[in-house]
């Protein structure tokens, strides 16, 4: 699961643009003798099994990023956001630039105070409208010659620590956890013959708005849906009360209500005496965004997002613990053998 996610974080994948991230993935499906089909939008599919009710288990491959909207006359660039991105995460920053020639570097620099006069406010959260990328040229045709191109996708620099031995920290947990969660489930289940129709889903354009999910809910209409996403935790310190506490490290977590979605009542009956029999500790969450299975609920299928408690969402420090996504990986083949053997939500 480590080296897995390690390798997953680093490759580029903002929303729209999942190249890379789709064909890391499509080959370790190959690796696996497993067939993938990629749709029109670009969620890649793969299904095992061809009898019994229809699981589909989703996490989205896309990730936050920006996108070049400009190339000015010195030759800086303008920029927009892809995703949720928090303006105070952008300034000072290092970013890479995916272009027709390879990999550009370029920072977001940050106004010393050296050069503030009385008027500047140091207080003020600077937007993304106001931000320029550095990519060390002083005009456009030099910075035309790197390859940059208006519409090309950068991602903030990535690097991965941890906090003692389990806790990941890296900008891109979110949701290349939740993909590494799939790849590893579907080891374990490959060549089982279980009596069921199981698609793993590894979807696109999640971060801005589900789209490849919705896509996958009107072509697929599954009976079973688990979201495979990060979960926002409570443990953090500065994020207040107003949520129950959900625990890095205290096991996956039920995302019953969020602001996309209400779980189904029936799957949570049906998680919980899984988890109880297989001995996996469940947290129970609410909060805000949304996951892949919002989308695919509108066409009527029972759904429950199922979350890896992360700190600090969104921002390029989020934490998440490997012993949680071992549990939820553990939790989905015996979700699927339950489901598989006849076990019904009720």
């Amino acid at each position: 699961m480590k080296e897995l996610l390690e390798e997953m974080i680093m490759i580029p994948g903002v929303s729209g643009y999942e190249d890379d991230i789709r064909e890391c993935i499509r080959a370790k499906l190959k690796t696996m003798k497993l067939p993938a089909k990629e749709d029109n939008i670009g969620n890649l599919i793969t299904t095992i099994g061809t009898k019994g009710p229809h699981i589909v288990f989703i996490a989205h491959m896309d990730e936050l990023g920006l996108v070049v909207t400009k190339m000015e006359d010195d030759g800086s660039l303008r920029i927009r956001k892809v995703g949720g991105i928090d303006d105070r995460t952008l300034v000072g920053r290092v970013v890479e630039i995916k272009t027709q020639k390879g990999i550009v570097t370029g920072v977001i620099g940050l106004k010393p105070p050296h050069l503030m006069t009385e008027s500047d406010d140091r207080k003020k959260v600077v937007s993304w409208e106001e931000v320029r990328v550095d990519v060390g040229t002083r005009n456009r045709k030099a910075t035309e010659r790197l390859g940059v191109r208006v519409l090309d996708p950068m991602v903030l620099k990535k690097d991965i620590s941890y906090l003692g031995k389990d806790v990941m920290c890296a900008r891109g947990i979110d949701d290349r956890a939740g993909c590494a969660v799939l790849l590893d489930a579907m080891k374990a289940v490959k060549g089982r013959n279980l009596p069921a129709r199981l698609s793993f889903v590894f979807s696109v354009q999640e971060e801005i708005g589900l789209r490849g999910a919705k896509v996958v809910g009107f072509s697929l209409r599954p009976e079973y849906v688990f979201a495979i996403d990060t979960m926002t935790t409570t443990d953090a310190p500065m994020q207040g009360d107003v949520y129950e506490k959900i625990l890095i490290g205290g096991g996956p977590a039920m995302r019953m209500f969020d602001h996309a979605a209400i779980a189904s009542p029936k799957l949570r009956k049906m998680v919980e005496e899984v988890s109880r029999k297989a001995k996996i500790t469940i947290q129970y969450g609410s909060g805000g965004g949304g996951t892949d299975g919002a989308a695919i609920q509108e066409f009527g299928a029972l759904i429950m997002p199922l979350g890896i408690p992360m700190k600090y969402t969104h921002a390029p420090t989020e934490c998440a613990s490997l012993a949680d996504m071992r549990s939820l990986s553990k939790l989905l083949v015996k979700l699927a053998e339950h489901i598989a053997k006849g076990g019904k939500a009720r």
